[in-house]
């Protein structure tokens, strides 16, 4: 994904499910971005992720910008839109 010229990369974290679970939850939405497998939560807790699910922000220099847990509004949506544009 691409915005104002500046490449976005997105990574997801299965902290809840199988492997396998987690592979049907991604074919079924037709996502198709890497997700890795984090069972005792190390990254998450890393990254202050304490309820799925958690949406982050984190910067080339691994720091933590922005995020909100939980299902979101448009509200928050549009706040991290805002962060990104800004990083």
């Amino acid at each position: 994904m691409k915005q104002q010229g500046t490449a976005y990369r997105f990574l997801g974290l299965n902290a809840a499910d199988t492997n396998d679970r987690a592979r049907a939850f991604l074919k079924q939405y037709g996502w198709t971005w890497p997700s890795i497998s984090d069972p005792q939560r190390t990254l998450a807790r890393r990254f202050g992720a304490t309820y799925q699910p958690a949406v982050i922000l984190i910067d080339a220099r691994g720091r933590v910008v922005a995020g909100f847990q939980g299902r979101g509004t448009p509200a928050l949506w549009n706040a991290l839109k805002s962060k990104l544009r800004r990083q």
